[in-house]
């Protein structure tokens, strides 16, 4: 049955001030009837004035109608979501494993509530899909990722009049991204009319686990130099434990170590090791297991070890002396496996160039500390227009006003150096110039726009941690800020952020860039003052990230998309670790005067597959060159790629990976009822909780009763024609009698 209420368009006391203000005038000018008109035509006029008025009067007070919607005919849906993860094997809800308690949950929701909804069952992994309630009990939860956003979207339609809502059963984990999508989630359920009731299993599990990981999985080093191996221990509920960790190549074990794992999460175990021949080598970490781990998987990690008989060739080009250059400086020259070319403009026709080189002793000896040579040239014409130009450097980095320094034909040299001879350009603090040239701009991720002066935090990204640029475990957030006077707008459509200014994932502004150019790579690093990172008290722990950030961004560039002089081919590994539903695969880069003959196939030998299996490379981009290999997703296992028909003693022609699942499914156990709290709340749901699987399909039957019972349609009563033709009636008959005695 419809009722009438009021929803006022003004203010209760503005309108009755209008009231009380209409009257007044109205008793004002009816006093005041003119002689010639009659007191009939005079009463005529005031009736109709004044109804009028009290028309405007009730439309302000927004009449309404209410009236009660009515179901469409046919059952409301209800898709009820079972996690059917890892996490959900754990054995603490009521004496049953959370899965268990969800299927019972389920089963019993469709039998107590199959008379009044159309049930369905899904399952949810990294993706929701269609499941059998018969065949839950014999369905193994044992998927790798949580995708909470996606199990909330499973029971949405836009196209059910009669009602949807999703039970979600599930322990609130939610490890397929940032928490944000599971919100924007729950918010488009709202929109659509599906409420999520939500029921956490599980609580706060304790979990016994070893695992080894390395700061960097890609190092690259001379011939001959001792290498650093650093190796994470992480340990979950076993501090104190004594374990055994080794370090072996090519199933030889070349070093063991018996340690204590501390009190707090990670214990950091360093190995050394050399090699006497340039090539690619593969070592493998290892932590013994311990008899009540919930997963092996992660006790070993894979190290590929690029050695080189050359150093790495690196030119700096800055405009003026600054301290983000002299730290710099010092961070190169302290890796001996680094040649550095340095030139400062400090005067107009004057820069400074120092020279670092690494002379090799005898027998492929390590290098020693380092030979420098100072000198004073007019321009870099002296730097660029040696026998091989910039061929002969790897790595160019670019710091401030570095206007005087890139002339056009400096920037002709860049351009034809990163598309054809797989160079890397880094621009170390932001815009390298004040005024980017439209030939530069176009080597570049991104575009700036000037504003004030401002401090910013950096945040990795994703794929930023897939890459280790910073060691795991450094709290970027500690750090002191960097200050930037120019925003970084939009990148480019081929850049990828690696970090971001923001509060978090895909956040803020970007920070560090990178995009292919040919063969080459660029990367931009946003902000001046980072030298602060090198220049930190002992007691903040963070002294060595200036240090490896630089380190693993050469490590990274130098070992992923170059070919050194002299090579014809290289094959690289684009990651050294991919997951089970990761597509895997490989770079081939080919010399210019190579690459117009037939590429080469790549073959890929390993744990998880048969004999070789051979794949012909793609073209990566437009640029001759550069191609890729994709193997597709890959069993788990390791394995080794390898350019066919290539000599077998050239290091280049193969790149090692392994494939692991790399979720902590198991390892993060620790319910989430507040998450799932929130989804209920953002959806307009509710939390159902209890124990007792008939009692919760009893709340959900009344929640839902209750819920649909209250919806109503409301329609403003003056919103139909024949009111406001009426209102405009007594207006005009107003006028119109007013007109007619004369009173217009």
């Amino acid at each position: 049955m419809s009722t009438l209420s009021f929803e006022p368009l003004v203010p209760p006391a503005l309108w009755v001030l209008l009231a009380a203000a209409g009257v007044a005038l109205g008793v004002w000018y009816g006093r005041g009837r003119p002689g010639a008109v009659s007191p009939r035509r005079w009463a005529a006029v005031l009736a109709l004035t004044g109804g009028g008025f009290a028309a405007v009067l009730f439309i302000l007070l927004n009449p309404t109608w209410v009236e009660p919607v009515r179901t469409p005919g046919g059952k409301p849906v209800l898709t009820v979501v079972v996690d059917a993860t890892g996490s959900m094997t754990t054995p603490d809800a009521g004496g049953r494993t959370r899965y268990a308690a969800a299927t019972r949950t389920a089963r019993a929701l469709a039998g107590r509530l199959g008379d009044r909804f159309d049930v369905h069952v899904a399952l949810a992994g990294d993706a929701a899909r269609p499941a059998d309630l018969d065949t839950l009990d014999a369905t193994e939860p044992a998927g790798q990722v949580t995708d909470l956003a996606a199990a909330v979207l499973a029971g949405v339609d836009q196209e059910r009049p009669q009602g949807q809502a999703v039970v979600l059963l599930s322990d609130g984990i939610h490890n397929a991204g940032p928490t944000g999508r599971v919100l924007d989630a729950a918010r488009v359920a709202r929109a659509t009319a599906c409420p999520v009731y939500t029921h956490t299993l599980g609580g706060d599990a304790a979990v016994r686990d070893l695992a080894a990981d390395l700061r960097a999985p890609k190092e690259i080093a001379f011939v001959g130099q001792k290498v650093t191996v650093p190796v994470v221990v992480r340990q979950h509920g076993l501090p104190g434990t004594d374990v055994t960790v080794s370090l072996t190549a090519d199933g030889k074990t070349a070093d063991r170590r018996r340690v204590r794992l501390a009190d707090r999460e990670t214990t950091e175990v360093r190995f050394e090791v050399t090699q006497s021949r340039p090539g690619v080598y593969r070592y493998e970490a290892a932590v013994e297991p311990h008899a009540d781990e919930v997963t092996r998987a992660n006790n070993t990690a894979l190290l590929v070890l690029r050695v080189v008989d050359r150093p790495v060739r690196v030119l700096l080009l800055e405009g003026r002396p600054y301290w983000d250059a002299k730290f710099l400086v010092r961070a190169f020259s302290a890796d001996a496996s680094v040649e550095l070319d340095s030139v400062v403009r400090v005067g107009e026709g004057r820069l400074m160039r120092r020279t670092l080189s690494r002379p090799t002793g005898a027998g492929g000896a390590p290098p020693g500390p380092g030979q420098e040579d100072w000198k004073i040239i007019p321009d870099l014409s002296a730097v660029l227009g040696g026998p091989d130009g910039l061929r002969s450097y790897q790595v160019v980095v670019l710091g401030r006003d570095t206007d005087g320094l890139l002339g056009d034909e400096a920037v002709t040299a860049l351009q034809s150096w990163l598309s054809r001879d797989g160079g890397c350009l880094i621009c170390s603090r932001g815009q390298p110039a004040s005024q980017v040239s439209q030939r530069l701009g176009r080597i570049l991720p991104v575009r700036w726009a000037p504003v004030a002066e401002s401090r910013f935090g950096v945040r990795l990204t994703d794929r930023g941690r897939a890459l280790r640029l910073i060691p795991p475990g450094e709290a970027l957030s500690q750090l002191p800020t960097l200050a930037a006077g120019a925003r970084p707008e939009q990148p480019k459509p081929l850049a990828v952020v690696l970090a971001t200014a923001g509060p978090g994932d895909g956040e803020g502004e970007p920070v560090v860039t990178y995009q292919p150019y040919g063969a080459g790579r660029v990367v931009v690093i946003e902000g001046a003052g980072m030298w602060r990172w090198a220049f930190l008290p002992p007691q903040q722990q963070h002294d060595e990230v200036y240090g490896a950030m630089w380190h693993g961004l050469l490590r990274w560039l130098v070992s992923s998309a170059d070919l050194l002089p002299g090579q014809k081919l290289a094959l690289r590994g684009e990651k050294v670790r991919f997951g089970p539903a990761e597509p895997a695969a490989v770079t081939l880069l080919l010399r210019a005067d190579a690459a117009g003959g037939p590429v080469p196939a790549v073959e890929l030998r390993g744990d998880g597959i048969t004999g070789a299996r051979a794949v012909t490379p793609v073209a990566l981009g437009d640029e001759p060159g550069t191609y890729r290999a994709v193997f597709g997703p890959l069993p788990e296992g390791r394995y080794q790629a390898r350019v066919a028909g290539a000599d077998p003693t050239a290091p280049t022609a193969g790149a090692a990976f392994e494939v692991r699942n790399l979720s902590d499914e198991r390892l993060d156990l620790k319910a989430r009822p507040d998450l799932m709290a929130r989804v209920a709340d953002e959806s307009g749901g509710a939390v159902l909780g209890g124990d007792d699987p008939d009692d919760l399909a009893r709340r959900l039957g009344e929640q839902w009763e209750r819920t649909r019972s209250g919806q109503v349609r409301r329609v403003a009563a003056w919103d139909r024609w024949w009111v406001l033709t009426g209102v405009l009636t007594v207006w005009a008959a107003a006028w119109t009698l007013r007109r007619s005695a004369g009173l217009v």
